[in-house]
């Protein structure tokens, strides 16, 4: 069975990502004093938390177009695409804690990563029925 080794990390990277960032949240419910199930009442709890649930949120779009996007352009390309879109993330919550204006370019360097995989993959499969 050959694995896609790049993409298998990327996945795996951004699991454990969001996975650190759970354990901010975490951190900063007992700093701040935000018990659950609040959300609010700490306007640097409120960007940790944010930040965190947006993550899931673009995880949701992001993996299942990853792993179909090895099988259009493989998994150098997919893993790459993968980077870029950790990148992102990362470039989000930098900016998001420091100011949440400043969250853009990192969102829009997620959503470009995530469209890309999105377009290859719909390419792909649209070449698959063009050959049936």
């Amino acid at each position: 069975m050959i694995m896609a080794k790049l993409t298998a990390l990327v996945t795996i990277a951004a699991i454990f990502y969001t996975f650190v960032l759970s354990a901010r949240v975490g951190a900063l419910r007992v700093k701040t004093g935000v018990a659950a199930p609040a959300t609010s009442g700490d306007p640097i709890f409120e960007r940790a938390f944010r930040v965190h649930m947006n993550t899931v949120e673009q995880l949701v779009m992001f993996l299942p177009v990853l792993w179909l996007s090895v099988q259009v352009i493989g998994d150098a390309w997919t893993g790459l695409i993968g980077v870029v879109w950790l990148a992102g993330r990362i470039f989000y919550a930098s900016g998001y804690m420091k100011n949440p204006t400043k969250r853009g370019p990192g969102m829009l360097i997620t959503l470009s990563a995530t469209l890309a995989l999105v377009i290859v993959t719909i390419v792909g499969i649209v070449r698959g029925f063009l050959a049936m």
